[in-house]
């Protein structure tokens, strides 16, 4: 709860009570958490499409004077269970952000590196929905697709021929260690048949 009074906050807080004064302005709004998804496409450096997935959860900004920086950069939209504008703002956001680190990337970098999105994502996003009195509780990538069905075909097919490869020499690695191990054992048991027989002539 907000009281406002001549334009400046005179009390706030979550279940707030109290009596309000002729000239002061009382406005509502839920404290609940919210949560978002936003999906988003670009095409890479190799100029291949991706489509990256992911989630935004937020809630109103509790200290200082966040609540009545909510207020005045939201409006009336946080007044609802779903604060749809609220809502379409961020994904606005987090989906100009997602497309600029696409085009700035490569696909292996993309796939293998969702850390890298997601704290480009929250450092970007944080600074700016400060002002809008909105803390980032948390943002989450949940999916990254390559749209082409064909490159992804070739892709995995190029990950399994590289397994097999490995497969093979990790088999020959250990082929030969086995053979060394039983070429130093054949050499030991030799020189000691050597040393016997020397001892039986002498």
């Amino acid at each position: 709860m907000l009281v406002i009074s001549n334009g400046q906050v005179k009390k706030c807080g979550i279940g707030l009570s109290g009596v309000r004064g002729p000239f002061d302005s009382v406005t509502i709004f839920p404290a609940a958490v919210h949560k978002v998804d936003f999906s988003t496409q670009q095409v890479t450096k190799e100029m291949q499409g991706l489509e990256v997935s992911g989630m935004i959860v937020w809630s109103i900004w509790r200290e200082g004077d966040g609540p009545m920086k909510a207020f005045k950069n939201l409006g009336e939209d946080i007044k609802n269970d779903n604060p749809s504008v609220s809502n379409e703002k961020l994904v606005s956001m987090s989906s100009s952000i997602v497309r600029n680190c696409i085009a700035n990337s490569t696909i292996n970098e993309i796939i293998t590196n969702r850390a890298m999105i997601r704290n480009t994502l929250k450092t970007e996003m944080s600074e700016v929905v400060k002002g809008w009195g909105v803390w980032l509780e948390t943002i989450e990538i949940t999916d990254v697709k390559i749209l082409s069905s064909s490159l992804f075909k070739d892709l995995q097919s190029k990950f399994r021929e590289e397994q097999k490869k490995n497969a093979e020499m990790e088999k020959l690695v250990i082929q030969n260690q086995i053979e060394t191990e039983k070429l130093k054992s054949e050499v030991s048991m030799n020189e000691k048949r050597t040393s016997s027989d020397v001892t039986k002539k002498i």
